[in-house]
């Protein structure tokens, strides 16, 4: 917000040097030295388009004798937003449609993945994408979901977000598995059968085949729960 504020700052003071320029020159200033900077805050990574709209009706305004005004109209829009354009001599104010690209690379499918199938390297690519396109969080090349399954069918050149994906399960029921437990310094190991399917974190029923007691514990590989007491 300090940024914001700062860019705004300069932008009135370098303004009073331009007062001469066309009041389509004027906004692309204000979009070079304050739109531009506020957004790349936000979206570090990204690449930001913003592009005036209707830009033929600025030839209808009155020619300002001073610097105008412009205010952002929508500063939590991705997409659309208007700026309010203003003139104090002569008096006028008018509002301008623009329109907003935010590019970013995501992981995106290259063939048709099916439900439960793994999602990896040789069925993905990074690819730009418009943020203001695609519903759900994205999938970044730092944090790519290889190895995650697909909940449902994804199609050829889908953008692949959270909503899509899901672990893998890698413990099955009736498995022999491993209990493990801790209490302070003492570590005790029993075999156990799983008793329902579980996923990496996951809280699951398994039976002690020593005692024949079930006990709930999460799963932390793919042959071992933790039991904490």
């Amino acid at each position: 917000m300090k940024r914001y504020k700062l860019l705004s700052i300069i932008f009135a003071l370098v303004n009073c040097n331009v007062f001469a320029a066309s009041t389509e020159e004027q906004i692309n200033f204000y979009i070079k030295n304050v739109e531009l900077p506020r957004l790349a805050s936000s979206y570090p990574n990204a690449e930001i388009i913003i592009n005036l709209e209707n830009k033929s009706g600025l030839n209808y305004l009155p020619k300002c004798e001073h610097d105008i005004t412009v205010k952002n109209q929508r500063l939590n829009s991705k997409k659309r937003t208007t700026y309010a354009i203003s003139c104090d001599q002569p008096v006028w104010q008018s509002f301008l449609p623009v329109s907003q690209k935010i590019l970013v690379s995501a992981v995106k499918a290259i063939t048709p993945i099916r439900r439960k199938q793994t999602i990896n390297e040789s069925n993905t690519v990074i690819a730009k994408v418009d943020l203001t396109q695609v519903r759900g969080q994205i999938y970044s090349p730092n944090q790519a979901p290889y190895g995650l399954i697909a909940k449902r069918n994804i199609n050829i050149n889908t953008f692949i977000t959270k909503q899509l994906t899901e672990l893998p399960i890698i413990v099955k029921r009736g498995q022999n598995i491993l209990i493990s437990a801790q209490s302070g310094q003492i570590n005790v190991r029993m075999n156990g059968i799983a008793a329902e399917d579980g996923t990496l974190g996951q809280q699951i029923k398994v039976k002690n085949i020593s005692s024949g007691r079930f006990v709930y514990g999460k799963v932390v590989s793919e042959g071992e729960i933790r039991v904490n007491y």
